[in-house]
């Protein structure tokens, strides 16, 4: 979004008198994103901001006892000056040409600083970007990213085997919700639904779960469900076989972004600055029978189908539910063994068929 926003604004280039030569507290272009950026910690750079001015700062919120690498990129070819300060933006605890460094004597925030260059010069119609590395061993609980969903960018309902969440904006962006409980079996394959409002032509939702329980979200546990602007969206879940008996956090998050921007390393993200988080827990309960994984459950015929179309379960239907190939709801039905579709025009629609056990099943029906 800000990309767009930068071609309604007024080139505008600023230096200021009153230099710093132990660093840089002036902000012109003010905070950038809006929230705090909880690094990972992993070893690795992470960005915090791309399309980032100078003369602007981030809020990073720091662990007692980590040493942190604050990175700017070059502006064509010069280096950029970096300066990291406290919460307050009063007092310089560290900076550097291209890169400071800081380890944290207590947990708290500090502003992460990017200027031309030492003189503290700054400009809205340059980008560089904010980038942060650490490495900790041990964390003790998850990242909480501020996002903006007053604008419509908001999660409006999660489902999956027998968790029902319904749910509006949060004050922050962020909601947890680990006290709901999804119980499923190993190797089950469960249909995922997450319901979005409307805040941005192209919004992406994406999960997470930490199998390994290391309190981060890593990229082998990471899920792209889709992209739309508003609406239905569902992804077919398998839980892994070798998972052993226990509680998984889930982070399910929608963002404006399309499917390219919708990537692994977003679980703690801010820059994206519009959407929500929303974080449950998966409940691993048992192994999934042999030769009855949830998908083979369910059955429907004929497919394609021009007048009925029958269901036929291994377990008790609920409900069933009918939506376009883009995941519009349709239509919903009661628990039945056939349902009619002559009203319906030619083409391939949505069918999810929810158990009583709490399995849902996604399948592809073809109107003739």
């Amino acid at each position: 979004m800000r990309i767009l926003l930068l071609f309604l604004s007024f080139l505008t280039f600023s230096s200021f008198s009153n230099a710093q030569t132990a660093g840089c507290l002036t902000a012109p272009n003010g905070q950038y994103p809006s929230g705090v950026f909880t690094p990972n910690c992993t070893g690795t750079t992470e960005l915090i901001v791309d399309y980032a001015f100078t003369g602007e700062y981030s809020v990073v919120k720091l662990t007692a006892g980590v040493t942190y690498e604050f990175i700017a990129d070059p502006i064509e070819g010069d280096v950029v000056f970096v300066t990291v300060a406290t919460a307050d933006g009063t007092t310089v605890l560290s900076s550097g040409a291209g890169k400071a460094t800081w380890t944290a004597a207590a947990d708290g925030n500090v502003r992460f600083y990017t200027h031309r260059n030492a003189s503290c010069l700054s400009s809205d119609w340059e980008f560089t970007a904010r980038r942060i590395k650490c490495t900790q061993i041990i964390r003790d609980s998850y990242c909480e990213p501020s996002l903006n969903c007053s604008d419509g960018a908001v999660i409006q309902s999660v489902k999956l085997a027998d968790l029902e969440s319904l749910s509006g904006c949060s004050s922050s962006g962020f909601s947890d919700f680990s006290a709901k409980t999804a119980t499923v079996s190993r190797g089950g394959t469960y249909t995922l639904e997450v319901i979005i409002g409307y805040g941005w032509f192209e919004q992406s939702v994406s999960v997470w779960i930490d199998y390994n329980k290391n309190f981060l979200f890593d990229a082998n546990e990471f899920i792209y469900v889709g992209s739309t602007d508003q609406g239905t969206l569902t992804k077919t879940i398998t839980i892994p076989a070798n998972v052993a008996d226990g509680d998984y956090r889930m982070r399910v998050r929608l963002s404006t972004v399309g499917p390219a921007g919708a990537t692994a390393g977003k679980a703690c993200d801010v820059s994206d600055t519009y959407g929500e988080t929303e974080d449950y827990t998966i409940k691993v309960q048992g192994t999934m029978g042999v030769g009855h994984s949830s998908v083979q459950a369910v059955q429907i015929y004929p497919n394609p189908a021009k007048d009925l179309v029958n269901i036929n379960a291994q377990s008790a239907v609920s409900e069933i539910l009918l939506a376009d190939s883009m995941g519009r709801p349709i239509a919903s039905f009661g628990g039945t063994e056939k349902i009619d579709v002559r009203h319906l025009k030619a083409g391939m629609y949505l069918m999810t068929v929810r158990l009583k056990d709490g399995t849902a099943i996604t399948k592809k029906l073809i109107k003739q």
